[in-house]
């Protein structure tokens, strides 16, 4: 019997979708636009940064040796012959008992190996006192030390992160070629359904799975099209044909059970549909299945809020991410210690909604009973996976967990020390 007709476990659901789905097409984008893409080939520096040695301090250019011996109670003296700033040329070069005033970011003087700041002189104009020693190289910056000319800046996978935009502009690099993100079409189905901005009808509700769906995707900067249909074959069919012919990845909420008016995988496999799982040993999210219409993946996601959250987030969302050319999934996966004991099953992998506190230099993890009500789906913050055939974690386990909610882990912007303490 086919995978796509029979209950499977979650980690071979885990399997299944990520191996039927890949990286898709690249593109093009201007340095300046690529921050959070994914480099598709590596990237390297076209110039050298610095171009030439520079000071890294307000100074004075010198050389070395000159100061070998200069002290508090000794000074060395030195003629001043010009002044140097960030974007002049070198021009003239000093001699053995010269300096040159020098500002930071300007081009080192041909003769100069050092720069001593000018807190450790008298700032004289002319004849300038220097009260301390200054080795060859000090606060110089050599030519290409923060990238060389043809220096690999960014691996192929690498998420391109404001740093890395920061280090490829100063290589010298304009554009960048980066995996596209996928166009995602989100389908609910039901005539209940009202998208969201629609007049507000009694009796009707709002399609707020989609709206979830829409808000993770758009904040990764996906492409997504939202659209609803009624609960017959004809009007789910049309939906079905006319956004998978606009989108990359089609996503469908509702219809996925077995009930009279489930007629979702149905209509997929009418329409040539390949499904490749249906029905998934896990808690909330079973009815949630994946299959391949014309090429292009499809997931086909339970209506209870609770269900369609959780497979959404435990399996699609990850996938919709490779095919954009991430490798890790955008979840803190940390650890804590069990407030209290849980409860799993032999043959189901069960999902447990979370609460996170503190217990000294600990997190505590305090698992809650299922609500599948949004506004307490809305705050909880974790969630932790209690793999099949584990029937009880008891109290004070170590357990990891999914972290959805980041800011429980950053300090607030008015104290940053409060973070140490």
């Amino acid at each position: 019997m086919s995978s796509g007709r029979r209950d499977i476990g979650y980690d071979e659901a885990c399997r299944l979708t990520l191996e039927n789905v890949a990286p898709g097409v690249t593109c093009e984008l201007p340095v300046v636009r690529a921050a959070g893409r994914v480099a598709a080939e590596p990237v390297f520096a076209r110039v050298d940064s610095p171009s030439v040695d520079v000071s890294l301090k307000d100074g004075y250019a010198v050389v070395a040796s000159d100061l070998s011996h200069a002290g508090r109670n000794d000074p060395a003296v030195l003629k001043v012959i010009g002044r140097l700033a960030a974007g002049d040329a070198a021009g003239q070069g000093i001699r053995p008992g010269q300096a040159l005033r020098i500002l930071s970011g300007a081009p080192i003087p041909p003769g100069a190996d050092a720069v001593v700041a000018e807190e450790f002189t008298d700032q004289g104009r002319q004849a300038l006192r220097v009260f301390a020693d200054a080795a060859p190289g000090r606060n110089v910056l050599e030519k290409g030390e923060d990238v060389a000319d043809g220096e690999l800046i960014a691996e192929t996978g690498q998420v391109l992160l404001p740093q890395f935009i920061e280090l490829l502009v100063a290589g010298g690099v304009s554009g960048v070629t980066v995996f596209g993100r996928p166009k995602i079409g989100l389908l609910a189905t039901g005539s209940e359904i009202l998208l969201p901005g629609s007049a507000f009808v009694p009796g009707k509700i709002y399609a707020s799975n989609i709206a979830l769906q829409q808000a993770w995707l758009a904040a990764d900067g996906f492409d997504v099209r939202m659209n609803a249909a009624g609960d017959s074959q004809a009007d789910i069919g049309e939906a079905i044909r006319e956004m998978a012919a606009q989108a990359d990845v089609l996503i469908t909420s509702g219809g996925a059970w077995k009930g009279d008016r489930d007629l979702v995988v149905k209509v997929l496999e009418s329409l040539g549909c390949h499904m490749i799982f249906h029905r998934v040993r896990m808690g909330p999210g079973k009815a949630v299945g994946m299959g391949i219409l014309d090429g292009k993946p499809v997931f086909v996601l339970p209506g209870g809020p609770a269900s369609n959250e959780t497979a959404f987030m435990m399996l699609v969302y990850p996938a919709l991410r490779k095919i954009a050319g991430f490798v890790h999934c955008p979840y803190l996966w940390l650890h804590g210690r069990l407030a209290q004991s849980v409860q799993g099953q032999s043959d189901w992998t069960q999902i447990v909604q979370c609460d996170l506190g503190r217990q000294g230099a600990e997190i505590a993890v305090f698992p809650k009973k299922l609500k599948s009500r949004m506004a307490a789906m809305a705050r909880t913050p974790a969630v932790i996976k209690i793999p099949e055939g584990v029937a009880h974690i008891p109290q004070d386990s170590l357990v990891s967990f999914i972290c959805y909610d980041s800011a429980q882990f950053m300090y607030p912007v008015e104290s940053p020390s409060d973070s140490h303490e």
